[in-house]
């Protein structure tokens, strides 16, 4: 898990408080990038597009991914109207829905972040629209107090505050990722790599991949390892992860391969040697034709954003 959040490289861009009182819904657009709620006072229900309704109580906690355009409201009634949109990132430090004059009803922390692009799409890819973790639910209690050391940091202006804030998100992460549900009712079934997490011979292989890419990796071999012939292995990886298990040693390989290009400024012999090829050209060859440019040109556009970044704060 810490592996993943690690080459998502999360940074934390907006936090704030949410309220509400009295009937009331709103629209949020298609955010696209990974947002975060933690529920801090009563309840209220939230409306992922596409799907049905869920009531967020105190205590919960809810990440999205990559946010898709939802609705919240007070109740399902008030969801149902014409809502008001709200707009992508609202100055303000809190934002109040409904009646403005009372005591609030409902009272949030939210909050939005962004991952690294290098590897997102590949990353997000494999987990959950949404993930509700319910109060009582094993973990939701450090979660709080990451979700509320987020808002307390981010509410002041203090020196290296960005590093810890972007230390408290992978932490959060890593505790999502953590999660395993208790509830019949859950949401949704654990899909992709939560499944895969929570399933013991498959996070095993998981494991084996992430802590050792460089291994020459068969299904075989780690069929071997877990314990399984490797019919069932490749059946059962399918099945849990959503794709074969080649195919995700090789996503995995390539991932880190864009994170040293991009980030490290590797060699391509070095970065080769580091994911388990056997010679430069094989690897060229590899990520050409998974990422659909040559490792080369990948890494001379970081190059070139590195230095537009380092321009941009210099003021050059």
């Amino acid at each position: 898990m810490a592996a993943i959040v690690a080459l998502l490289r999360p940074q934390t861009v907006l936090s704030k408080f949410v309220s509400g009182s009295g009937s009331w819904a709103v629209q949020y657009p298609n955010y696209g990038q990974p947002s975060f709620a933690l529920m801090l006072e009563g309840a209220c229900w939230l409306s992922l597009e596409s799907a049905e309704p869920f009531l967020m109580e105190s205590g919960d906690y809810v990440l999205l991914p990559a946010t898709p355009g939802f609705r919240m409201g007070s109740d399902l009634e008030a969801l149902g109207r014409p809502t008001m949109r709200i707009a992508e990132a609202a100055p303000a430090r809190e934002i109040r829905h409904g009646i403005q004059k009372d005591k609030a009803a409902v009272r949030m922390l939210g909050g939005y972040f962004v991952f690294d692009p290098t590897n997102a799409p590949l990353l997000v890819g494999l987990l959950p629209t949404v993930v509700h973790i319910k109060a009582d639910d094993p973990g939701a209690q450090r979660l709080t107090w990451v979700a509320r050391a987020i808002g307390e940091e981010s509410s002041t202006q203090r020196a290296g505050g960005d590093a810890i804030l972007s230390r408290l998100v992978e932490v959060m992460l890593i505790e999502a990722l953590r999660w395993r549900p208790v509830h019949e009712d859950a949401i949704a079934p654990l899909a992709g790599l939560l499944a895969g997490l929570a399933d013991v011979r498959m996070a095993k292989a998981l494991r084996l991949v992430h802590e050792n890419i460089a291994r020459r990796w068969t299904i075989e071999g780690l069929a071997e390892e877990v314990g399984m012939s490797r019919a069932a292995f490749a059946a059962r990886f399918m099945q849990v992860l959503g794709v074969p298990p080649m195919e995700y040693v090789l996503r995995w390989r390539m991932a880190l391969a864009k994170d040293m290009l991009w980030h490290d400024g590797l060699s391509l012999g070095e970065v080769a040697h580091g994911i388990g090829y056997q010679s430069a050209s094989a690897f060229s060859a590899a990520f050409s034709r998974s990422v659909g440019v040559s490792p080369s040109s990948f890494a001379r556009a970081g190059r070139i954003d590195a230095s537009l970044a380092t321009q941009n704060q210099t003021g050059a």
